[in-house]
């Protein structure tokens, strides 16, 4: 089973080209259209910048040797990884704050909301993004004072 919003393909330039044009032929045969604006090819190394915009060109499709969002995780630089994580503990920060003035009014609903929805927001996002556990610390803290 194969679902088309959680496609990913690895390989060299040329292989993901002949990738994209069987995508392209054969996908609408299967109910499958893709879309060069919801696709993203994530280049590991700068030097392969040209090449990948030379392979791809007029196909619409978005080329990063920074890294993106995919598939529930986030892939790329490390520095793109740890702006990305640390996007995500702001925006958990403030969630839990918002939280914490709910908890006033009704605390067990509060920590319901802590434990089985953001807490495991959080601790899947550790797990599958490696080596950001130290990006973690505002939201310790803000645990501890709220």
């Amino acid at each position: 089973m194969w679902y088309e919003d959680d496609s990913s393909a690895v390989g060299s330039l040329a292989g993901m080209r002949k990738w994209w044009e069987y995508l392209k032929a054969k996908g609408p045969d299967f109910g499958y259209y893709p879309k060069p604006a919801k696709t993203i090819l994530i280049i590991k190394d700068n030097s392969l910048m040209q090449s990948a915009q030379k392979f791809f060109r007029n196909q619409g499709i978005k080329i990063t040797d920074h890294g993106e969002y995919c598939l529930g995780s986030v892939m790329g630089t490390k520095s793109f990884k740890e702006q990305y994580t640390k996007n995500k503990v702001e925006g958990w920060v403030k969630n839990l704050e918002l939280l914490s003035k709910y908890a006033q009014d009704d605390p067990q609903a509060a920590y319901s909301a802590f434990t089985k929805g953001l807490c495991s927001r959080w601790t899947h996002f550790q797990r599958i993004v490696p080596d950001v556990n130290e990006l973690f610390e505002p939201l310790e803290n803000a645990i501890r004072i709220n």
